[in-house]
C-alpha cells in the first residue's frame, strides 16, 4: 500500500525537523509523581503471555468490553512490530448475519468471549489483564461512566501502542492494586476526574490532553501520523426514556394496489379503499419525542414469492396552520415500506413477520396530531390486511444515535492504522433550543435537515464551527503550521495537497454530521411554504462528507455552487471515508473484513478476478414532438420521455471494455430486466396466470417468463460473485430497481401489447406506470432482499439517486447500509439525485427527436463500438473511470476516489447536454409522478431550446458521492501496477 510520494522541500524539511524535536520537549500537563519523564512512558512495551486468543468476541451490551479487548487484539512490540487478532463486537443473543459471516470467512477460532456475567466489569478487566499479560510497566485505567468512556475512546489506542492492559473501575481499590503489583505496573494512565492514581500517574480529564499525548506517542513510535479517526462517544449513551405512549390500530383491510390485478387496483382507487388512515398524538409535555412506527403486513405468505409489501404514502402533522409539506411528509417520507425493512425470519429463512419499521425523532411537537396514509401491494390478493403500532417515547434529550455504539469500534481500527482519534460529544447536531435560524427562531419538527430545512443554517454552521475548524487546527498542529499567520491557511492547504492524510469518520450523520449543500433540485428553502411535500419526502439539499477533506472551503458557504478559497473549483486535499452501519456489529464486521481482506481472498479462489456490471432500464431519453406533448398533458414534467436510444447499453459496454476489462477482470454484464436481483419461479408464474378468468386468457406465461422469470434475472449471481461492481439504476434511500419501461406492458397478451405499452405508457407518469409495473417487485434491490445476499468483500459503485443518504434515515431502512451488511467492503454511493448524461446518443443536433435521427445516432454509436470507440463518459461514469484508473496505480480506495473527484469538474464542467434527468424511483407510480412534477421549474434552467452546461448538476455530482468504508483500504486488482 502506498500513498503519494511526499515532496519535501525547503520549509517542509524545517517543519519536520521542528516537529520531531517537539516530541521530546512536550510534557503532559497533568503528571503526578516524582521523576516522571515522557520518554519513560513512550518506551513502555508490555509483555504478553504465550496463550493469546486467536480471535475475540465481545458483547455489544457494554461498550467498555470493546475497549478492554482492543490492546489484546491490536498491539505493538518495542520495535513497532504489529500483531493483530480479529475482534468482533456481537449481540450474543441476536447476532447480526454480518458478524457471523465475518467470523466464518476469516476462520480463526474464537477462544475469548467477553460478555455480561455475574462478574463486574472491573473484575472482567482485571481477569483479562492477569490472564494475558506477563508484565506491564503501565496500565490504562478508565472510569466506569459516561465521562470515562468519552475519554477512554481516544485513549484506548495508547494501550495498543504501549501493549498495556485496560482496566475499567470506579475507584482504585485493593483488587486493582493487587493486579497492578502482580504485573509490575509503575505508571498508571488515568481517564476520569473521580479516579485517583497509583504510583506514578498521568491523569487525563479532557480529550485535548489525550490527543496531544497520542500525537507525541505515535510520532515517537511510528514517525508521521497518516490517519485520523473522527467519532462521537455520545453514540454509546442513549438518552433516558422518561415516559411512553402506545397506540395500535384495528386490522385494516385495503384493496391491493398491485397492477397484476389492474381492474381491482383501479376500482380500489376509485372507491378510496386502496388506502387506510391512522392518527396518533404526541403528548403535550414531550419536548423530544422518539416515534417508533411499525406497520405489519398480516398477509406475508407470498412476500418471497411475489415481492408483496405494505408501505406509507404520506405521514405528516395534522394541522392546517403548518406548511403543506409538513402536513404530508414531516413524519415519514413516501416510499418507506416493508420491502425497505429487513423481514423477521426463523432459522430456516422463512418469514415470521413482514413489517415496515421506522424511528423518527421530533423536537417541540408536544400536543401535535399526526396522520399516516398507508397502503399495500399483494400481487395475488384482491384485499390485504395491515395493522399499525406506534410507540412515542419521551426522551430526556435529543442525542439519540441511530447507529448505536459505533464509537466503540473506532479504537481497534485506529490502532491498526497507527492513527489518532479525534472524539468529542460536541460533534453531534440535533434539533433543540440552541438550533436557531438566521432570525434566531427555533425549528420545531423533524430532527435533521432532511425534512426540516429551517435547520440548515444552524446545522451547517455547526459543522463549520464545531468540527471543521477544530479539525483544521489539529491538521495544522500535525503539520506545524501557524494558522494565525497571514497565509497560514494557504500553507495548510498546499501541505496536505502534497501530503494527504486519511480522515475516517465512524458514526451516523447526526453524531458526526455531514454538511448539507443547497441543491436546486431539492432546495434548502427556509420559507417552508415554498417547499412541496414531494421535495420534502426524500430529503433536501446534498449531504456530503467532502468538507472533512477540504482544507479551505469558503467559511459559511453551503450553496449549490460552493467553492474554495484558493482553487477555481472545490478541491479535496485529504482522504475521507465513513464507517456506518445498522449497529456496532455491522461496522465491526466490515472492519474485520478490511483488516483481514487478503486472508479472506485466499479462500475465495477466482472470485477476486471477477467484476459485475448491472445497468438499469429507463435511462434512455428522447423528445419526440407528439409523444412529448402527450407526456406533458398527462403529468410528466421532465424535458424528455423514457424511450429507447441505445444510450444505456452503449454506456454499459463502454464501462466493460474501457474500465473493468483493462483492470484484468472477467466481466459479467446485465441490462434492464436481465439485471434484476431475482425473478418469478415457475410456480409463481402459474399462480399469476390463474388469478382470474381474464388472466387465464391474457397472461402469456412463457412470454412473461422471458423478462421476469427466475432463470433470466442475473443480479443475485453478479452481486455475490463479483469483486468489483458498478451498478447504475433508478433508486431511493431504500431501494434501487433495474427495470424500465420494458416491462410496462407485461401480463396483457404478448409482444405487440408490450411494444405499444413501452412506447406509449413510458410517456405517462415518468415512464413507471403500466399493467406490468407490479412484476418488478420480486427483483428490485430493496433492503428486505439485499440484506439476505452473501456478498464477498467487494468494492461497489452505486450510481443511483439518494441511495447514499443516511441522515434522517433509520439505518435498517438504508439500501447502502444493507449492502454493507451483506458483505461489501467499500461502497461509494450518492446522497442525492444522480445525473444521467442526457440519455441520448450523439449526433443530436436539435431538441426534438425523430425515429430517423435516433436510429442514425444509434447506428453510428454501434459501428464505433465495434472499433471500441465510445462516447465520452460524464457524471458518475466519468468519476468511476477515473477512480479505477487511480486504483490501477496501487492507490488505496480513498486516495483513488479523492483524486478522481478532484479532476472531475475540470474534466466535465464544460460538457453540454440537452437535458440531464435524475435517477429517482420509488417503485410506486403515484409517488414517482409527484417526484417528476417537483423538478419541472428547475429544468427550465437547463435550457429549453439549446444545450446547457448544467453546472449546478455537476457541482452536486461532485459533492454527493460518499465512501462507506476504510479510505486506507487497498483492494485487489488483477492488473494492478
Amino acid at each position: 500500500m502506498r500513498k503519494n510520494d511526499k515532496i519535501i522541500i525547503g520549509i517542509g524539511i524545517i517543519v519536520l525537523l521542528i516537529s520531531s524535536t517537539l516530541i521530546y520537549l512536550w510534557v503532559p500537563p497533568s503528571i503526578e509523581g516524582e521523576g516522571i519523564n515522557e520518554e519513560d512512558i513512550f518506551s513502555i512495551s508490555g509483555t504478553y503471555t504465550d496463550d493469546l486468543p486467536s480471535a475475540i468476541e465481545v458483547s455489544s451490551d457494554n461498550p467498555f468490553y470493546a475497549l478492554i479487548a482492543t490492546p489484546l487484539a491490536i498491539h505493538y512490540n518495542k520495535d513497532g512490530k504489529q500483531q493483530v487478532i480479529p475482534l468482533y463486537i456481537k449481540n450474543l443473543t441476536n447476532p447480526s448475519k454480518a458478524i457471523i459471516r465475518a467470523e466464518n470467512i476469516i476462520g480463526k477460532p474464537i477462544d475469548l468471549i467477553i460478555k455480561n456475567s455475574s462478574k463486574s466489569i472491573k473484575n472482567i478487566s482485571l481477569e483479562i489483564a492477569e490472564r494475558y499479560w506477563k508484565k506491564s510497566k503501565a496500565a490504562l485505567i478508565i472510569e466506569n461512566n459516561k465521562e470515562g468512556y468519552t475519554l477512554g475512546i481516544p485513549a484506548t489506542p495508547i494501550a495498543s501502542y504501549l501493549s498495556i492492559p485496560i482496566i475499567i473501575t470506579n475507584n482504585i481499590d485493593e483488587d486493582i492494586t493487587k493486579t497492578l503489583d502482580k504485573l509490575g505496573v509503575e505508571y498508571t494512565i488515568i481517564c476520569g476526574k473521580n479516579l485517583t492514581g497509583y504510583k506514578n500517574t498521568l491523569k487525563f480529564v479532557n480529550s485535548n490532553d489525550i490527543l496531544n499525548f497520542t500525537i507525541a506517542l505515535v510520532q515517537k513510535k511510528f514517525g508521521d501520523i497518516n490517519y485520523i479517526t473522527l467519532t462521537n462517544p455520545l453514540d454509546a449513551w442513549p438518552p433516558k426514556i422518561l415516559d411512553k405512549k402506545l397506540y395500535s390500530s384495528k386490522v385494516f383491510e385495503t384493496v391491493s394496489y398491485a397492477t397484476s390485478m389492474l381492474l381491482n387496483a383501479l376500482k380500489g382507487l376509485a372507491t378510496g379503499r386502496t388506502y387506510a388512515n391512522f392518527s396518533f398524538k404526541i403528548p403535550d409535555d414531550y419536548k423530544y419525542a422518539l416515534v417508533k412506527i411499525e406497520i405489519m403486513n398480516l398477509d406475508p405468505d407470498s412476500v418471497d414469492k411475489f415481492g408483496d409489501y405494505v408501505g406509507i404514502l404520506s405521514a405528516g402533522i395534522d394541522d392546517p396552520n403548518e406548511p403543506m409539506c409538513y402536513q404530508t411528509n414531516e413524519l415519514s417520507s413516501f416510499g418507506v415500506a416493508s420491502k425497505g425493512t429487513p423481514a423477521i425470519r426463523d432459522e430456516n429463512g422463512n418469514i415470521i413477520k413482514d413489517r415496515l419499521y421506522n424511528e423518527v425523532l421530533l423536537y417541540d411537537r408536544g400536543g401535535a396530531k399526526y396522520n399516516m396514509v398507508i397502503f399495500g401491494e399483494w400481487l395475488t390478493k384482491k384485499v390485504g390486511r395491515m395493522q399499525v403500532n406506534v410507540e412515542v417515547d419521551k426522551l430526556e434529550n435529543p442525542y439519540y444515535a441511530r447507529m448505536r455504539g459505533l464509537s466503540s469500534t473506532a479504537p481497534y481500527l485506529t490502532a491498526y492504522r497507527k492513527g489518532i482519534i479525534f472524539a468529542k460529544p460536541d460533534f453531534a447536531f440535533y434539533a433543540d433550543d440552541n438550533a436557531l435560524t438566521k432570525k434566531g427562531e427555533t425549528c420545531p419538527g423533524f430532527y435533521s435537515v432532511r425534512r426540516n430545512p429551517r435547520l440548515a443554517y444552524a446545522h451547517n454552521m455547526h459543522v463549520f464551527e464545531k468540527i471543521h475548524k477544530p479539525l483544521n487546527n489539529l491538521l495544522a498542529k500535525l503539520a506545524d503550521i501557524d494558522l494565525s499567520e497571514r497565509d497560514g491557511l494557504r500553507y495548510l492547504r498546499d501541505y496536505y495537497d502534497r501530503n494527504p492524510i486519511y480522515i475516517t469518520i465512524v458514526g451516523d450523520a447526526e453524531m458526526v454530521p455531514r454538511i448539507v449543500y443547497d441543491n436546486w433540485l431539492a432546495p434548502l428553502e427556509e420559507d417552508v411554504d415554498k417547499i412541496t411535500g414531494a421535495e420534502l419526502g426524500y430529503g433536501l439539499g446534498t449531504p456530503s462528507d467532502f468538507i472533512y477533506g477540504d482544507i479551505d472551503p469558503i467559511y459559511g458557504d453551503y450553496s449549490n455552487l460552493a467553492n474554495d478559497t484558493y482553487t477555481y473549483y472545490p478541491y479535496q486535499e485529504n482522504i475521507v471515508g465513513r464507517f456506518a452501519g445498522w449497529d456496532a456489529q455491522d461496522v465491526s464486521a466490515q472492519m474485520a473484513r478490511t483488516i483481514f481482506y487478503y486472508d479472506i481472498l485466499k479462500k475465495l479462489g477466482d472470485w477476486k478476478n471477477k467484476a459485475g456490471l448491472r445497468v438499469g432500464g429507463g435511462q434512455d431519453f428522447q423528445r419526440p414532438p407528439i409523444r412529448y406533448t402527450i407526456s406533458r398533458l398527462t403529468g410528466n414534467s421532465e424535458e424528455a420521455v423514457k424511450l429507447p436510444t441505445g444510450f444505456s447499453e452503449i454506456s454499459m459496454e463502454r464501462a466493460k471494455k474501457t474500465v473493468l476489462e483493462p483492470m484484468g477482470f472477467n466481466v459479467t454484464a446485465a441490462f434492464d430486466y436481465k439485471a434484476q436481483l431475482a425473478g418469478f419461479s415457475e410456480d409463481a408464474l402459474n399462480e399469476l396466470k390463474k388469478l382470474n378468468l381474464l388472466k387465464r386468457f391474457t397472461f402469456f406465461k412463457n412470454f412473461v417468463a422471458k423478462y421476469v422469470g427466475d432463470d433470466v434475472a442475473k443480479g443475485k449471481e453478479i452481486m455475490e460473485n463479483s469483486n468489483f461492481l458498478f451498478v447504475n439504476a433508478h433508486g431511493s434511500p431504500y431501494l434501487y430497481g433495474m427495470v424500465g419501461p420494458s416491462i410496462l406492458g407485461l401480463g396483457v397478451c404478448g409482444p405487440i401489447v408490450k411494444y405499444l405499452a413501452e412506447r406509449i405508457l413510458s410517456c405517462i407518469d415518468g415512464g413507471f406506470f403500466g399493467p406490468g409495473h407490479a412484476y418488478q417487485f420480486i427483483g428490485s434491490d430493496e433492503v428486505r432482499s439485499v440484506e439476505r445476499l452473501n456478498m464477498g468483500p467487494s468494492v461497489m459503485w452505486l450510481d443511483s439517486c439518494l441511495c447514499g443518504k443516511i441522515g434522517g434515515v433509520y439505518p435498517k431502512n438504508s439500501i447502502s447500509l444493507a449492502l454493507l451488511h451483506a458483505g461489501v467492503n467499500a461502497l461509494i454511493s450518492s446522497s442525492t439525485e444522480s445525473n444521467i448524461a442526457g440519455g441520448y446518443l450523439e449526433p443530436k443536433k436539435r431538441l426534438y427527436d425523430t425515429p430517423w435521427s435516433v436510429a442514425k445516432a444509434r447506428a453510428i454509436a454501434s459501428m464505433n463500438a465495434k472499433r471500441e470507440i465510445y462516447p465520452d463518459p460524464h457524471f458518475g461514469y466519468l468519476l468511476y473511470k477515473d477512480m479505477c484508473s487511480e486504483l490501477m496505480k496501487n492507490e488505496t480506495i480513498g486516495l483513488a476516489f479523492r483524486n478522481a473527484r478532484n479532476i472531475y469538474l475540470p474534466e466535465d464542467a464544460n460538457s453540454t447536454f440537452w437535458w440531464s434527468p435524475p435517477l429517482i424511483s420509488t417503485d410506486n407510480p403515484l409517488l414517482d409522478l409527484s417526484l417528476q412534477k417537483r423538478i419541472d421549474e428547475g429544468y427550465k434552467e437547463m435550457g429549453i431550446h439549446q444545450k446547457s452546461r448544467v453546472i449546478k448538476n455537476k457541482y452536486f455530482e461532485f459533492q454527493e458521492w460518499c465512501l462507506y468504508g476504510d479510505p486506507a483500504f487497498n483492494p485487489y486488482i488483477p492488473y494492478e501496477k
